[in-house]
């Protein structure tokens, strides 16, 4: 009897953490933006609660309209031109937006391969996915062909850290980069 209400909790606690996790992220996320934009527009009489999302919303599919034609492009192109010209905004804007291009294109554009690399040690292995890109000055500087390794973090895979690793280092695995994916999403209780 308290096997099964122990193993009945331990299934309901799997189905509620995730929800609840995403739920709240949701809204952290919206009250974020509420808390940042609704100053400016609750002096409007047809101010309601969440309108600020709603903006928003409204404002990066404007933004993503203007991007899309010829004149737009070109003007986001100086502006860009612009904001890396400014030491401090060029560092967190060309990082967001690296790191916003990585999560956005699909898996087959970046992710070349899966493979296991030795890290944080020796003798221990981590999960990682290689890019493809090289970076020609780390290889003249260590005499070394280098791969670009994506060592993700679990439960979430967009943050992680990048890892140069000679080549003869790496052991290849023979599984799709989405299998891989799930084994680093569900902490390495998924496996293949």
């Amino acid at each position: 009897m308290l096997e099964r209400l122990r193993n009945t909790f331990i299934t309901g606690l799997l189905i509620f953490l995730p929800l609840a996790t995403t739920v709240f992220i949701i809204y952290w996320a919206v009250m974020a933006v509420e808390n940042l934009m609704s100053p400016a527009i609750r002096a409007s009489p047809y101010y309601f609660p969440g309108m600020s999302v709603l903006l928003l919303v409204l404002v990066i599919l404007a933004l993503g309209a203007f991007g899309t034609h010829a004149i737009g492009q070109k003007a986001i192109l100086k502006v860009e031109q612009w904001l890396k010209r400014v030491p401090i905004v060029r560092t967190v804007y060309v990082g967001v937006k690296e790191a916003l291009k990585a999560v956005v294109e699909s898996d087959v554009e970046r992710l070349k391969g899966v493979v296991l690399v030795e890290y944080p040690r020796k003798g221990v292995y981590a999960i990682g996915f290689t890019s493809g890109s090289r970076i020609e000055v780390a290889e003249k500087s260590t005499g070394k062909r280098l791969v670009n390794v994506f060592i993700p973090t679990s439960p979430n895979p967009t943050s992680g850290l990048v890892v140069l690793v000679p080549e003869d280092e790496l052991i290849y695995l023979d599984i799709s980069v989405e299998e891989a994916m799930k084994i680093v999403i569900s902490g390495g209780f998924s496996g293949t």
